[in-house]
């Protein structure tokens, strides 16, 4: 499963305020970010069928994310 840009996961900790950051951390809160955003986009797409439409919206993602 593709998973987001890896130099993005790496800034992400830098910004957290780590120095160095291995390899595998980066790779490891890849996949936690990943299966997250996954759970969450699907629970989404659940929302807006059965609010009888086919496009996601803001609010779906907003009510998704409160779960």
């Amino acid at each position: 499963m593709a998973g987001f840009a890896r130099a993005r996961v790496e800034n992400l900790i830098r910004t957290a305020g780590a120095f160095r950051v291995s390899a595998g951390a980066i790779d490891r809160l890849n996949e936690v970010l990943t299966d997250y955003a996954m759970n969450m986009a699907k629970y989404a797409v659940d929302i807006a069928k059965h609010s009888g439409r086919k496009t996601v919206k803001e609010s779906d993602i907003k009510l998704a994310s409160t779960k």
